[in-house]
């Protein structure tokens, strides 16, 4: 068995000084001991992390590997090697860090130099968000990770992105007017970061490679009234077309349900800027294709204490780690 960690970790890099060595102050080893605590408990082969200690491309030495790596052999875990992709404009990393007696992993991203709509991640590209026959110009803010990930001897399990897409949460002061045209602007983002996401998964098929897709996608089926207007949701067109079922990519946690709290499961919670309610959202996901079969009664779960009882007993844990709650999957 293989098993496959999302969890992005609330604000990571902050718990790291400019050396890349962990910050030993009360509160920042607190959380620290709770994330490995977290890691521990669950136990994967493989974590891709969203929010992961930053690296600096043009002055100073943060590394998100050195990071990672320092923490975990600190920790004491198994999952000690990390590895990152093209790294991001700004703060805060995607990363793997991951078993490596289980598992090896490098980066091997996709995409075509000369094209517009299927460029690498790190490069802009167009895409016609609005249906209205013109094409925008995009730039994935995180570009995706892109990793080929193989047995210890080289032998190919399955290619994976870990993804970080566009927000769409307004988090500064506005009139209703100008709400729903950032509402509006912003999905229209996430759904051209999910298009172009998308683009490489059909590429990747293509080429008949079994394929893993997990992070933070900022939406889920049926989570605001933009997606009822836009017919779709960000994490729906990661998935596929219906009409192509054979390229439909599998959630394994299985379609949420409406409860008196927001949706269940769920793996983090929101302040509703209109009431003040918090609402639970699930917006982390683990998506496979047809090639690699799953096992166990739930192959998919959210880790959410107040929701799954294997979790009750590390709630406080988990609270302490992070703002989200852990998806995994577990491959056969």
């Amino acid at each position: 068995m293989i098993r496959l960690m999302s969890y992005n970790i609330e604000w990571f890099t902050e718990l790291f000084d400019t050396d890349n060595n962990q910050i030993t102050s009360a509160e920042e080893d607190a959380r620290l001991g709770a994330i490995a605590d977290t890691i521990s408990a669950i136990d994967p082969d493989l974590i891709g992390i969203t929010e992961a200690p930053n690296t600096t491309t043009t002055t100073g030495n943060r590394s998100t590997i050195a990071a990672l790596e320092t923490f975990a052999a600190a920790r004491g875990l198994r999952q000690r090697k990390a590895m990152i992709g093209f790294a991001s404009a700004g703060q805060q990393e995607i990363a793997l860090l991951y078993d490596p007696d289980k598992l090896a992993a490098s980066h091997d991203p996709g995409g075509q130099e000369t094209s517009r709509s299927n460029p690498p991640f790190n490069r802009e590209f167009q895409m016609d968000s609005d249906q209205d026959g013109i094409k925008e110009i995009y730039r994935h803010y995180r570009p995706p990770l892109e990793a080929r990930i193989t047995r210890p001897d080289g032998t190919d399990l399955f290619w994976m992105m870990v993804v970080h897409a566009k927000s769409k949460g307004i988090f500064n002061v506005t009139d209703k007017v100008h709400f729903d045209r950032i509402s509006e602007r912003n999905r229209r983002k996430l759904f051209a970061e999910c298009s172009s996401i998308r683009q490489r998964v059909n590429e990747w098929l293509g080429q008949e490679r079994p394929v893993v897709v997990m992070g933070d996608v900022n939406d889920g089926a049926g989570f605001d009234y933009y997606e009822g207007r836009f017919g779709r949701s960000a994490v729906e067109i990661i998935m596929g077309d219906i009409f192509a079922p054979d390229d439909i990519l599998r959630n394994y946690v299985g379609a949420p349900s409406w409860g008196r709290f927001g949706w269940e499961p769920s793996t983090v919670r929101f302040k509703d800027q209109f009431t003040g309610d918090n609402v639970n959202a699930l917006i982390d996901h683990i998506l496979v294709s047809r090639h690699l079969q799953t096992t166990g009664d739930a192959p998919g779960k959210v880790w959410n204490p107040f929701q799954t009882d294997e979790a009750k007993p590390l709630k406080t844990i988990w609270l302490t780690a992070s703002d989200h709650f852990p998806v995994t999957g577990d491959l056969a």
